[in-house]
C-alpha cells in the first residue's frame, strides 16, 4: 500500500511530487504474484488508513515506503503471526521475484524525481 493512505482520493502526487511515478513503475514492472492488490488503502482493502511508517518516511525524509501486507489469506492466527515456519517461507518465496527487482531499482530512484 503506497503512502498517505488517510485521504482519498490520494494526494501523494501533491504531496510528494514526482514520487508517484516510482510506485507506479514498481506496480507495472515489478512480477508481482498473481492477485496482488496495489493501490493506496482506500483502493486495496476499501479503507482510509493514515500514520503509516511510509507515510512517514516519504514525508519526512523523501524516502519512498510501502506497507508490504504479505500473506496467504486465512494463514495467520489472530495476532497477525504466520501458523508456521513452513507458511513465512512460503510467503516469502511466493513474494522475493518483486523485493528484488525494487532492490535493483534503488540506484535508480535519484534520477526519476530530485531527492531531498
Amino acid at each position: 500500500m503506497w503512502p498517505f493512505n488517510g485521504r482519498a482520493p490520494n494526494d501523494i502526487e501533491t504531496r510528494a511530487p514526482g514520487y508517484l511515478a516510482i510506485f507506479q513503475d514498481i506496480d507495472k514492472n515489478a512480477p508481482f504474484p498473481y492477485g496482488t492488490l496495489k493501490g493506496n488503502s482506500h483502493e486495496v482493502i476499501g479503507d482510509q488508513m493514515g500514520g503509516d511508517a511510509d507515510d512517514y518516511m516519504l514525508a519526512t525524509f523523501g524516502i519512498p515506503a510501502v506497507t508490504a501486507e504479505m500473506g496467504f489469506f486465512g494463514q495467520y492466527i489472530k495476532d497477525w503471526r504466520c501458523e508456521s515456519k513452513q507458511v513465512c517461507h512460503d510467503i516469502i518465496r511466493e513474494n522475493i521475484a518483486w523485493m528484488e527487482y525494487v532492490v535493483n531499482q534503488l540506484g535508480k530512484i535519484s534520477t526519476t524525481v530530485k531527492v531531498r
